[in-house]
């Protein structure tokens, strides 16, 4: 069995899990048979996504020709919200919209796209927008005030005080930059071969092109594409009469951790998919962050409960689990979020 190390993707960055997860997902989706992605062995562990019978190469224009695809004008990531041109209509977190008509255009153009998606059978990017979450129409604060963002995963840390949005701002230009390559550049970018950051402007040192999932600076384009696809697997749970809840987050809206577990045994996306949403995993990581935060130790009954937890994990072959407190930047008004060092 062959495959991909992902050879920059440090395990301490949240980015490099969902990399992981992405690569997988996307290989998984052009029909590749036996798809497994597991943590190399040893002082320096990396992801390493393989198939039953595709080589790196092979992996690699899957890759650069499932860019081009979401490139082409066709693609859902280019259609605009109705009363704004250039503002990303399927983003989860967009500019306010003021009236009743503005709600029922973005609803009516949003069904379309995912009209279209279930026509063509497009699990993969199904499951993307399902995990990114939508405009939350109907949660408002105690003034009347609209709470849009409450129907967004966790995982979309876009800052917001420019205007900025996930798919016209991120997914667009990691789309075009990934379709320019030819598949040996896209190669490079996986293995850490070469760094390439085109979509900040040229390898720029204050770059967010990694979209919060890592510190600012230069992130490879082809593996930031594959991380931000990675979301795909971390399902969100829309709620009537509170923020959604996000697969791989604990802690309030905004703040908290997130969390990935590490193995070394060849895995399955489903048994990923199956893990990353189990309750084992949470209360691993809940414990992990209140230690971190300091807060009122445990009960027994709390012990006993996580205790439960690591042994069912151990079972099925994690090694560890990594938290990573989301840290907020920037203006205090309108902070930008980002998953710090795991």
């Amino acid at each position: 069995m062959t495959g991909i190390v992902l050879g920059s993707a440090e395990p301490n960055r949240l980015l490099s899990h969902l990399a992981a997860y992405g690569l997988a997902a996307i290989v998984e989706a052009s029909g590749a048979a036996g798809v497994v992605l597991s943590w190399t062995r040893g002082m320096n562990p990396r992801p390493w996504v393989a198939t039953r019978d595709l080589d790196a190469d092979a992996i690699a224009t899957i890759v650069q020709q499932h860019a081009a695809r979401h490139a082409g004008p066709d693609a859902w990531l280019w259609r605009d919200v109705p009363a704004a041109p250039g503002r990303g209509l399927m983003s989860p977190r967009i500019s306010t919209i003021g009236d009743a008509q503005g709600w029922t255009d973005l609803q009516r153009a949003r069904h379309e796209v995912l009209d279209q998606l279930v026509a063509s059978d497009a699990r993969l990017d199904q499951r993307l927008l399902q995990a990114l979450g939508e405009p939350a129409y109907w949660r408002f604060d105690a003034t009347g005030k609209p709470r849009q963002d409450e129907g967004a995963s966790q995982l979309d840390m876009t800052p917001r005080n420019q205007g900025s949005e996930l798919v016209g701002t991120r997914l667009r230009k990691l789309a075009a930059a990934v379709a320019k390559r030819d598949p040996e550049q896209v190669l490079d970018g996986l293995t850490g071969a070469c760094v390439r950051d085109e979509a900040a402007g040229g390898d720029a040192q204050e770059s967010r092109s990694a979209n919060g999932l890592a510190p600012v600076g230069p992130v490879d384009n082809a593996l930031a594409w594959c991380a931000l696809w990675g979301v795909s697997q971390l399902p969100l749970a829309l709620r009537g009469n509170g923020a959604a809840v996000t697969t791989g987050h604990v802690g309030r809206p905004g703040h908290g951790a997130c969390y990935a577990p590490a193995w070394s045994s060849p895995w399955s996306l489903a048994r990923v998919r199956t893990v990353l949403a189990s309750e084992q995993l949470r209360t691993v990581a809940k414990a992990a962050v209140s230690r971190t935060d300091h807060d009122a130790p445990a009960g027994p009954a709390d012990a006993l409960t996580t205790d439960a937890a690591r042994l069912w994990l151990r079972a099925r072959g994690v090694l560890a689990v990594f938290t990573f407190p989301i840290g907020r930047h920037g203006s205090t008004k309108a902070p930008e979020r980002r998953a710090e060092r795991g």
